[in-house]
């Protein structure tokens, strides 16, 4: 492997770093999120709530091959082509976390919010206190779910720069050379 990189310019370990930080930032982010944007969708009634989450499911019919191009066009107008945010982001607005969440935190009795309120707990401190433990089962899923996809990303038309490039293009030029 080391005589097969030896011409490239870029060592073999930074490609290990970009795929860590994607992997990382990507997953943590996504969960972090979907399961903030459930939550309310899940224990309150406001207004627009049922189209809200309509739209969600209506976005899971799409494969990411259909949303590819607005992807890559909002990505471009945003200017963050050819930067890690490019893969990092759609995978945080990725909507089977906020699903997921959504339908684990349905199942969750309002009466240990509402007495979480009576204690005097803030709203942050029964989120991540009561309600992040008891939906465990779906954030550990989605973390599997969203670590393996981000994993064997390969840039594809997001990433240009060679520094850039994560282990699994590195490991395909490897194959392939």
């Amino acid at each position: 492997l080391s005589e097969l990189m030896a011409g490239s310019w870029i060592p073999f370990s930074r490609y290990f770093f970009n795929t860590i930080f994607i992997t990382l930032l990507g997953t943590v982010g996504h969960v972090l999120i979907a399961s903030m944007a459930a939550y309310p969708i899940a224990k309150y009634d406001f207004p627009g709530k049922k189209l809200l989450f309509a739209l969600v499911v209506y976005s899971l019919m799409f494969a990411p091959q259909v949303t590819a191009i607005p992807n890559y066009i909002i990505i471009s107008s945003i200017g963050l082509i050819d930067t890690p945010l490019a893969i990092i982001l759609p995978a945080i607005a990725s909507s089977i976390g906020f699903y997921l969440m959504k339908q684990f935190m349905e199942q969750i009795p309002m009466e240990l919010i509402e007495s979480a309120k009576i204690d005097g707990a803030s709203e942050y401190r029964i989120f991540f206190t009561i309600v992040m433990p008891l939906v465990k089962p779906a954030w550990l899923t989605l973390v599997i779910l969203l670590f393996q996809r981000l994993w064997v990303t390969d840039g594809g038309a997001l990433l240009f720069s060679e520094e850039l490039k994560p282990l699994s293009y590195a490991l395909r030029q490897v194959a392939t050379g």
